[in-house]
């Protein structure tokens, strides 16, 4: 994803700005149902909830859904993000991308001199 607007960087950079929040996404290296989520971090269902929503407003999370051994369904939660970049530039205050699939160091360096080649 890159940058969509100063609206999308704020919800970014104030999602990330939580500790609770940052705590989901480092426990979501699977889909979780919001009560496993709430579980896991120590937060209320009502906290979790609305830290999911948060995140999932930035960007930083999927929405599944996951069936349970009763046979109803419930949404899951997945990060949707291995990173965030952030670029500070002349022409504009902040340039931010958010990072989907993880990438080889020689991935992100060729990444980065195509992104520096369509600049110049």
């Amino acid at each position: 994803m890159t940058d969509d607007g100063p609206g999308d960087r704020q919800a970014v950079f104030e999602a990330l700005a939580d500790p609770d929040c940052r705590d989901i996404l480092a426990t979501l290296d699977e889909p979780l149902p919001a009560q496993a989520v709430a579980d896991a971090c120590d937060l209320s269902q009502t906290s979790a909830y609305r830290k999911l929503e948060r995140l999932a407003d930035a960007g930083l999370l999927a929405e599944g859904t996951g069936v349970r051994a009763d046979g109803h369904h419930v949404t899951t939660y997945e990060r949707d993000c291995s990173g965030v970049w952030v670029a500070v530039e002349d022409e504009r205050p902040f340039d931010v991308e958010v990072l989907r699939e993880r990438e080889s160091p020689d991935e992100r360096l060729a990444r980065l001199w195509q992104e520096v080649s369509e600049e110049v």
